[in-house]
């Protein structure tokens, strides 16, 4: 199984991460053996963003690494017009060489990230199966509305898209039938639901199965991990071996970690990461001699 690791846009005092320090952390992931560099959509919250814009945030670990996959947990896709949108991941496939991964989804999480951008809340599925069609057309060249993206050379296409979701049958469909992989959230669910979702993508043919946002803080102690809790990595290293080792039993390709320190609470809660940290979740797992960016 592939391990990525979600980076933190703000350093330990929460200030923002310059241009060098985001991509010094991008290179310690791939000097250590890891498989992808990962992280999450802007979110609006009462007018706020609570996040980074994620393409310039690609394409700066993309620049400080080689060979590495960087992907987005998970753009909100109706939350921007579909031409630009499209424009802008043309652009970051081309710049990554393509190594860039674009999970995508309607979103969900937050209804005031809709109203600040007013679009209807309601609507979101819709307005996303809508724009997806609109950006696979224009990645190729096609013409939408009176728009059109000439490829850049080798870029047409655009860069893989994995479909964020929940495990209904529908969703699974979706992503097995017209998206090179599905998406699911370890902070969000839990190891009964994850199952059952991978069994049902499995059957319809679903090819690669990630999992996301499941926190890891390998200096807590080892409780047992309950079928209906979210799956975490919030225990010693042998119990944090054990947990992904039945990921891979379940037959999930990918996750991707996110450092949390137990002890805090709120924004405080999101951990810094070392270069012995990032060694110490490479022993985890042997190394997956499988590439994301080369299949």
């Amino acid at each position: 199984m592939r391990i990525g690791i979600d980076v933190p846009p703000n350093d330990a005092n929460g200030n923002l991460l310059d241009a060098k320090e985001l991509m010094t952390r991008a290179k310690m992931i791939e000097d250590a053996g890891l498989d992808g560099i990962w992280h999450g959509d802007a979110s609006y919250y009462r007018g706020q963003y609570t996040e980074v814009d994620p393409f310039q945030w690609s394409v700066l670990c993309a620049a400080a690494t080689e060979s590495i996959e960087v992907g987005l947990t998970v753009l909100q896709v109706p939350l921007r017009e579909p031409v630009d949108l499209a424009q802008r991941l043309l652009t970051t496939h081309a710049l990554t060489n393509g190594r860039f991964t674009a999970g995508v989804g309607a979103g969900s999480t937050f209804r005031g990230a809709f109203q600040a951008v007013h679009v209807p809340y309601d609507d979101r599925f819709r307005i996303f199966h809508s724009h997806m069609d609109k950006i696979r057309q224009l990645l190729d060249g096609e013409e939408v509305d009176d728009a059109v993206l000439p490829p850049f050379p080798g870029a047409r296409g655009g860069p893989r898209f994995v479909l964020g979701a929940w495990s209904s049958p529908v969703s699974l469909s979706r992503a097995a039938r017209d998206y090179d992989g599905w998406m699911s959230s370890s902070g969000l669910t839990n190891i009964k639901i994850m199952g059952e979702g991978i069994r049902r993508y499995r059957d319809l043919g679903g090819r690669r199965a990630m999992t996301t946002t499941c926190r890891v803080d390998l200096r807590a102690p080892n409780r047992k991990l309950d079928e209906d809790s979210p799956f975490t990595l919030i225990c010693g290293p042998d119990e944090a071996a054990e947990r992904l080792n039945r990921l891979v039993e379940l037959g999930f390709d990918d996750v991707c970690l996110r450092f949390v320190d137990e002890r805090e609470t709120g924004s405080r809660r999101t951990a810094q990461f070392t270069a012995d940290d990032l060694a110490t979740i490479r022993s985890l797992l042997p190394k997956d001699p499988r590439s994301a960016v080369a299949a």
